[in-house]
């Protein structure tokens, strides 16, 4: 390893020796420290695991400092740091889903017990819905949290997902169809 270290936030980043890097303007750590709080509640809502999701966003924060240069305008800043959380959000989903898939196959038992987060009274619906929810494809559960549970337009989701709009549409639609077929939505689309 053997690089410089620095702490901006709660990222810790190690900085190679052949580069000096510039450091970061003052307008883009306040931008990562006013949106911390709803990366974490994104990554939440997409891993349904706090640690998870805390791991995400560490990874989140370092991968936007380590890029911050090519973020041109800040108001673009939250958007941009939804993208970058969500690819690696559904990259972590493909291989948490192929993993599973590895213990089965291998019988190494079940799968981890819940975090502390899940074990709250009253809530057996709503675990019912986050494991219907982890059924289904990373890229329809993906925006399927984008839109229902976090509220954003289908254009803020695709430009989140670096995917077409209608192509964001047909998850939506297949994500809908796989929750109500697995009685996880009541009513109506949600």
């Amino acid at each position: 390893m053997g690089g410089r270290f620095a702490v901006k936030g709660t990222a810790i980043l190690e900085e190679p020796r052949s580069q000096p890097r510039a450091p970061a303007a003052p307008g883009f750590d306040a931008l990562l420290e006013a949106e911390q709080g709803g990366l974490l509640r994104l990554a939440r809502r997409l891993v349904w695991d706090g640690e998870e999701a805390r791991d995400l966003v560490q990874a989140t924060l370092a991968d936007a400092y380590e890029k911050r240069h090519t973020l041109r305008d800040l108001k673009a800043g939250p958007s941009w740091l939804r993208s970058i959380l969500v690819s690696r959000a559904m990259g972590h989903l493909r291989r948490r889903r192929v993993w599973n898939v590895v213990r089965e196959a291998l019988d190494l038992g079940p799968a981890p017990s819940r975090s502390p987060e899940e074990h709250f009274a009253g809530a057996e619906r709503w675990h019912a819905f986050g494991r219907a929810l982890r059924t289904l494809p990373a890229q329809q559960a993906t925006a399927f949290t984008l839109r229902y549970l976090e509220g954003l337009d289908l254009d803020a989701i695709a430009e989140a997902m670096r995917i077409g709009r209608g192509t964001v549409r047909i998850h939506l639609y297949r994500a809908l169809k796989k929750l109500k077929a697995a009685d996880a939505l009541e009513g109506d689309t949600p």
